[in-house]
């Protein structure tokens, strides 16, 4: 018989969903099975595929110690080299400025240590903020961005502030908002509300009434009759929703190589050395969470705003040929 104790990270939980999570390498089906032949008690009681885990709850297995061995999670972290630009944190969330082409989650092995949850574990890790031998719990980020759009990221801690968090950003109750340059002169503020889709071997979204709707708010900030500087407020968040858009709007993003307009992006490459999307996830604004009461009405801005300034203040100075484009 093996005996464990629930963590507060492993709490909370359907108890078969737990058992998936701390014997990955067990079939759906043996962990069924055990259930059913009442080889799993809490608290001494007959454990059910429905029962919830609270934290202290011992659990008593009454399976071999090969099958326990066998069918356990890996826990296996190695930590990388991490250079995180950590704009806050606090014991349940961190919030990290992404860089421009950095990857937010592993995209295959090769990118072990190359992307921001590995150095974000590995930064916890280090400075002892997380023990990466739970078997059932990793922290984790709740929003992600493009490769290469820069910006505000927040990883979750532990398991409760996962889930709230998860739960705010499904309810699009955190604001949050991305500046970015584009092509022509708009003068009014106005929104995208629409359906699309996406086309995996290409990697792009288009078009689509049976699709996912999108929506976004559009603000001009500045502009200097060819280019304009504005704030986008994400509400719902797809991928490339913010790119999409505009390029719908006949505003295209600068630099973007997939939505934007080739000659002008060329010409903004020559000139600044830009080779993407010029796009910035730079401010943050937290409701009034149950559990996270005390992050109610906080701002966080990215480091990276001066930069997205900086650049604007040189295009408009510069002469960039400019095609043609829609103007709100």
């Amino acid at each position: 018989m093996i005996e464990i104790v629930i963590s507060k990270n492993q709490a909370n939980q359907r108890f078969d969903r737990f058992l998936r999570k701390y014997f990955e390498n067990a079939p759906l089906s043996v962990i069924s099975k055990n259930i059913r032949k009442k080889n799993f008690k809490i608290n001494d009681k007959r454990a059910k595929n429905n029962d919830f885990v609270n934290e202290g709850d011992i659990i008593k297995m009454y399976i071999t110690d090969e099958n326990y061995k066998k069918w356990l999670t890996k826990t296996d972290f190695k930590p990388v080299d991490f250079d995180l630009d950590i704009i806050y944190e606090d014991d349940n969330i961190l919030i990290m400025d992404k860089k421009c082409g950095e990857l937010t989650h592993a995209a295959s092995n090769k990118d072990y240590g190359n992307n921001l949850v590995d150095k974000m574990n590995s930064y916890l890790y280090k400075t002892g903020s997380f023990d990466m031998s739970d078997r059932t719990f990793k922290p984790a980020v709740v929003n992600r961005l493009d490769r290469n759009t820069a910006g505000l990221i927040i990883g979750a801690k532990n398991s409760e502030t996962l889930r709230i968090l998860n739960d705010a950003i499904r309810e699009n109750s955190i604001d949050k908002y991305y500046l970015t340059i584009v092509v022509g002169k708009v003068k009014n503020n106005f929104k995208i509300d629409t359906y699309i889709s996406k086309n995996e071997n290409k990697n792009k979204v288009k078009k689509c009434e049976e699709g996912k709707n999108i929506l976004t708010y559009f603000k001009p900030l500045e502009t200097n009759g060819k280019f304009s500087l504005l704030e986008c407020k994400l509400i719902t968040g797809r991928t490339h929703q913010i790119r999409y858009s505009l390029k719908e709007n006949g505003t295209p993003i600068i630099g973007d190589r997939k939505y934007g307009i080739k000659s002008i992006n060329e010409e903004i490459r020559n000139k600044f050395g830009i080779n993407n999307q010029v796009l910035l996830s730079y401010k943050l604004v937290f409701p009034n969470l149950p559990g996270l009461e005390y992050l109610s009405g906080k701002e966080f801005l990215s480091k990276k705003y001066d930069d997205i300034i900086k650049l604007k203040e040189k295009i408009w100075k510069a002469e960039v040929n400019y095609g043609k484009s829609n103007r709100n």
